[in-house]
């Protein structure tokens, strides 16, 4: 990303480290971290302090932390995300609200209104539970 901010090329960042394209490309494309030398060679390319490139794989190692294996995966849903999970809840509701009316051959108001408060009460905890909201606070050196 900040290579393509820069406008520069992997050929031309390849040139800058005396290696390949294919050789960088394959550097980018990895999920792991190059040796700390290569880091600051490519962050002196890019004019950035070397703490910017690391700092693009914050994200799941805050969330998932050091060892994947031992620490739950967290997924986080956007906002719009948990609107749309939220209205198709509601709309859940409302649809098993009136199932169940239907097949319990209830017709009275109060009834229906108190399943449906029942059934809207589970889908809010169910929402409630499932959305997690992450608050991630990354410091930075200067």
């Amino acid at each position: 990303m900040l290579r393509n901010y820069k406008n520069v090329c992997q050929e031309g960042m390849a040139s800058g480290l005396n290696i390949s394209q294919a050789s960088y490309s394959r550097i980018e494309a990895s999920r792991e971290f190059p040796e700390p030398d290569l880091i600051n060679k490519i962050a002196e390319i890019l004019e950035v302090r070397p703490k910017a490139l690391i700092s693009a794989n914050w994200y799941p190692q805050a969330v998932n932390g050091d060892s994947e294996q031992n620490k739950p995966k967290v997924t986080t849903i956007s906002r719009t995300g948990q609107i749309a999970y939220a209205v198709l809840l509601i709309i859940a509701a409302w649809d098993s609200t009136l199932g169940a009316a239907a097949g319990a051959k209830v017709e009275s108001k109060d009834l229906i209104l108190f399943i449906g408060s029942i059934i809207g009460m589970a889908v809010f905890f169910l929402y409630h539970f499932t959305v997690k909201h992450e608050k991630l606070r990354i410091e930075d050196d200067v």
